[in-house]
Parts: C-alpha cells; sequence; structure tokens
C-alpha cells in the first residue's frame, strides 16, 4: 500500500503575527548618566557645540601674621573642554510588494529594532570615549593611536593610569612597558587592586571627585571588562563567601554589580568587543598580546564625578516616510545627535583611573 504524499506547493504554512527579537542587553552605564554633577556620565544638552568649564581649586599657602598679602594671591585654573553633538542616523526600508507577503507588521517591527541601534550606537560611544586619550595637542581614540599618542597621554596622566598592582609599572612614561608589565600571576583584577586605584582617584591632582558622600563615606564606580570582573569575582570568592550566606544576599552568587572598599564594580561585556576590536585595527597597542609579550590585557574604568561629558544635541526620534516613490517605498528611520567624550581638562582626564589589567579570555 501506497501513502499518499502531499505536494510541497499545497501544504498550508502558519505564520505568525507577532515576532521573536534577539535580546539587546539594556545600556549598564545608564544608572549613571544624567544631568547632575554627581554622575559619572554628565548630560549637557545644547543643538550646537558646547563648552564644559573647570575651576579647579585653590592650592596656594596664603600669608599669615604680618606679611604682605598683595602680590601673593594665587591665579584661579580654569579650563574647558568642547562637545559637538552631531547627527547619527538610521533607517529599514521597504517596497509594498515586499510588505505584503509575511504575516507579521514589519513597519512595526523595525522600530523597536531601531531604537536598540541607537542604544547600542550609544553604549558603544561611551566606551569608545572611556578609552580615548589626549596627546597634548588632540582627542584621539584608542583604536586611532600611535605608541607616541600613548605615552604622551601617560605622562599627563601618570597619577590616574595604574597597570596592574604596582603604580610604578610603565614608569608614568611608557605605555607599552607597562602593558608588558601585566603578567599573569601578580597583575588580574583584584579586591587589592580596586584599593589601590581608588586610593590613586583620591590623592590624584586635580582630585578625582567620588560619585556619593557622606560624613565618613565616599563612593566611587569602576566598569569592568567581563574578563577582569571574572577575576575579581574569583579573588573575592574566599573572603564573601565566609562571611555571608550562600544566597541572593550575596554579591558573588548573583549576576549583579560587586562591592568592596567603596567601589562599585559594574561588569560591562561590551568593553571586551572594544579592546578585541582595537587589537584588530591597531596592533601597535597590542591589548590582546600587550601583558607579558603574550596576554591579554583589560581596560578597565574607576569613575568619579563628571568622568564624561555627554553633550545632547536631540533625544532620539523614529521617522516614519510613507511619500517616497508614490508611497511604493515606505520607511522608518532613527534619528539622534550627540557628543560623547571623556572630559580632558589641560590634557588631564578630570574624573577617572584607566586600570589595565591581565586578564586571559577563555
Amino acid at each position: 500500500m501506497a501513502n499518499t504524499t502531499t505536494a510541497s506547493e499545497l501544504v498550508v504554512t502558519k505564520y505568525l503575527s507577532d515576532f521573536f527579537k534577539e535580546y539587546i542587553r539594556n545600556n549598564r552605564f545608564s544608572r549613571y548618566t544624567g544631568t547632575s554633577v554627581n554622575n559619572v556620565i554628565t548630560i549637557k544638552e545644547g543643538r550646537k557645540k558646547i563648552e564644559v568649564p573647570l575651576v579647579t581649586r585653590l592650592k596656594g599657602n596664603g600669608v599669615n601674621g604680618s606679611s604682605t598679602l598683595r602680590g601673593n594671591g594665587e591665579a584661579i585654573g580654569n579650563y574647558g573642554f568642547e562637545l559637538a553633538p552631531t547627527y547619527y542616523r538610521h533607517a529599514v526600508e521597504f517596497d509594498r510588494e515586499e510588505l505584503e507577503k509575511p504575516a507579521i507588521d514589519l513597519m512595526k517591527a523595525s522600530r523597536p529594532l531601531l531604537l536598540d541601534w541607537a542604544k547600542e550606537l550609544t553604549r558603544d560611544h561611551i566606551i569608545d570615549a572611556m578609552m580615548a586619550i589626549h596627546t597634548g595637542s588632540a582627542y584621539v581614540d584608542l583604536k586611532d593611536a600611535t605608541e607616541a599618542n600613548a605615552d604622551a597621554w601617560l605622562v599627563n596622566n601618570s597619577d590616574r593610569v595604574l597597570f596592574g598592582n604596582d603604580t610604578a609599572h610603565g614608569g608614568g612614561t611608557d605605555h607599552s612597558g607597562g602593558l608588558a608589565a601585566c603578567v599573569a600571576a601578580d597583575d588580574k583584577l583584584t579586591a587589592a587592586t580596586v584599593s589601590l586605584a581608588k586610593r590613586m582617584a583620591k590623592t590624584a591632582d586635580p582630585h578625582i571627585r567620588p560619585i556619593k558622600t557622606s560624613e565618613d563615606e565616599e563612593w566611587y564606580v569602576m566598569f569592568a571588562d567581563p574578563y577582569a570582573f571574572r577575576d575579581l569575582k574569583s579573588n573575592l570568592g574566599t573572603s564573601h563567601q565566609n562571611a555571608m550566606p550562600r544566597s541572593k544576599q550575596n554579591p558573588i552568587w548573583t549576576d549583579g554589580d560587586l562591592v568592596y572598599d567603596g567601589v562599585i564594580i559594574r561588569e560591562v561585556p561590551e568593553i571586551a568587543d572594544a579592546v578585541d576590536y582595537i587589537d584588530g585595527s591597531n596592533t601597535t597597542l597590542n591589548l590582546l598580546t600587550g601583558g607579558s609579550a603574550s596576554d591579554r590585557v583589560a581596560v578597565n574604568f574607576l569613575c568619579g564625578a563628571q568622568a564624561l561629558g555627554f553633550g545632547l544635541g536631540q533625544r532620539p526620534r523614529v521617522i516614519v516616510d510613507r511619500e517616497y516613490d508614490y508611497q511604493f517605498q515606505p520607511g522608518v528611520a532613527v534619528e539622534c545627535k550627540h557628543d560623547i567624550d571623556k572630559a580632558f581638562f589641560n590634557n588631564v582626564q578630570h574624573g577617572m583611573v584607566s586600570v589595565y589589567t591581565n586578564s586571559a579570555k577563555d
């Protein structure tokens, strides 16, 4: 007996009217972004160029007794850095012939996808800004920097750049030497490294202001490479496991932030992608092979207030265009306008300690 086989063109196909969407991680910086002077990423709104000023503290000794004060005063240190918002746009385009084929509403589906694109763009620009350097004459993305650029940045920022667990690594002048000093055994991200970076932030000149203060507490936040975060979690494991129960109240057993010595450590998985990309596009900096000439070096960012400036020219908006080609080829676009830069005043990064650590990728 032969069973009947249905011809493929006669098979009824059921198409769902809703759709699945690839997971897009929420912006890990959002909690620390806002208009307050206590935000890590400080928003300044303006359609065109925005000049952000800094006035430094007085550091002179003044006079005492009957000494003459006239002529012994002190000039106020004042600097500025510029944000120049520009447009970023993306679109999804169709024609009516194709729109009528699937059961899902592709025009409707495009809106959240475009907003996700804008969200990812903002996140990537924040990471690029955290990695940026200043040569003394120009603001440079790390992917475009030369070794000479990195050395010039290090000279001006030696009190706020840490290679591994020793402030002497790199000697304050040699970026590649600092990377090479990040050896696997000693220079992973540990509790001691977090404390050292915090101490550098508190003693740097100009000072790096904490994001939160109370009578006896000062708080910073560190945005960590995921592999460095893994190393820190392992390093903290013994003390936290012994001190706290194995429950959701113990940060070692959850997937959230770690907290140690007045520092909130937040994992940002996309920092690893940026490290990979920089090494692929700029092999002179050798982040993937810089430590001890063969080991991957991660970059982590211990931040105080106003580490980055977010020049907001326009919040993201979705635009639907149904008129093109006599309404036959509609499209949906997203449009935003911003500039996100690390705050540099007088060639010094204002609110951040850059922490390089040895972090194997596995």
